[in-house]
């Protein structure tokens, strides 16, 4: 089983069939970024018509075998996750009532400091606030995986020190790969697997260095990571945005709080690899990391086994 630990695609008919063109049986789709509570509602209930409309394809899942029965049945899974906490406001009750209705995943925060935690954009990080300790215990309770892509390192740390069920970097590299804020340093990612979390290494090009890194070059860096981390604790998010317009990328970075003044300085989104534009060259990564050196299993467990084992352990 194909597992992409991380899209934020607009999502359409066409966009399912391209990512199952790349083998993918499940895939964590981002449906909340910077919404409130309304607005959080209102896209789970989006992404039900769409899904309830295109049923012959793509089937919201809640766990493993949920995913299993997709995958037999031939149409693409796809676990629903938030890339932020605002819709949650204050209330750790939330959490149960998102899980309820389809919410697997959580990151505890985006792109700036939120009631939980600090961003990994932030000049200082606190770590986790006390309202942030209370809902990683809520996110156990109620089998939410907690996700650390973009939070701060600090903050990162006490989550995974504080969660009872291994935490996950549903999309990122080490920063000693590429020096990036949103990648993470050694230390961290050797806690995350000593509880036994999964970095899933991100393709999106501003994390791996451009799009003339090599298929190679970012191969071996999985292998690296699974050298120091144990190969189980290593997997793909890819951070795949497919289908938007070219000025969304300005919504998605900042929402409302950081505009662009001009037009002009609307960020757009960046050229990837050729070797991986997206979801369709999924497969070809089982090549690439054969070529580093990895088994038949290893690659395995590294395109799939190592997140549904995350999965089992914290789902409910």
């Amino acid at each position: 089983m194909l597992v992409d630990g991380l899209q934020i695609n607009k999502w359409s008919r066409a966009t399912v069939q391209e990512v199952q063109s790349g083998g993918i049986d499940v895939v964590h789709a981002t449906c909340g970024v910077w919404e409130d509570t309304a607005g959080a509602l209102t896209r789970i209930g989006d992404w039900r018509h769409f899904a309830r409309e295109n049923s012959d394809i793509v089937r919201i899942v809640k766990n493993v075998q949920e995913m299993d029965s997709a995958k037999n049945d031939g149409v693409l899974a796809v676990l629903l996750g938030f890339q932020n906490s605002s819709m949650l406001g204050d209330d750790p009750e939330m959490a149960g009532i998102f899980a309820d209705i389809g919410i697997r995943v959580i990151q505890l925060t985006y792109n700036i400091s939120n009631h939980l935690g600090s961003s990994c954009w932030e000049s200082e990080d606190a770590g986790l606030t006390r309202l942030g300790h209370r809902m990683v215990s809520e996110f156990n309770e109620v089998g939410i995986l907690i996700d650390i892509s973009h939070v701060g390192n600090l903050t990162g740390l006490e989550a995974i020190e504080n969660s009872e069920y291994p935490v996950a970097v549903t999309h990122g590299n080490p920063s000693s790969f590429h020096d990036s804020p949103r990648n993470k340093p050694d230390h961290l990612l050797e806690a995350l697997a000593s509880r036994g979390g999964v970095i899933g290494c991100t393709l999106y090009p501003l994390f791996i260095g451009g799009d003339t890194v090599s298929r190679l070059a970012w191969c071996q860096m999985v292998s690296d990571t699974a050298e120091r981390i144990g190969v189980d604790h290593v997997a793909v998010g890819s951070d795949s945005v497919l289908g938007w317009e070219a000025n969304a990328l300005g919504w998605m970075r900042s929402g409302r709080w950081d505009r662009p003044k001009q037009v002009e300085d609307t960020p757009s989104f960046p050229t990837w690899p050729t070797w991986f534009k997206g979801p369709e060259d999924f497969s070809s990564l089982a090549e690439g990391l054969s070529e580093v050196g990895f088994s038949s299993g290893e690659v395995d467990k590294v395109l799939g086994a190592n997140w549904l084992r995350v999965f089992e352990k914290v789902f409910k």
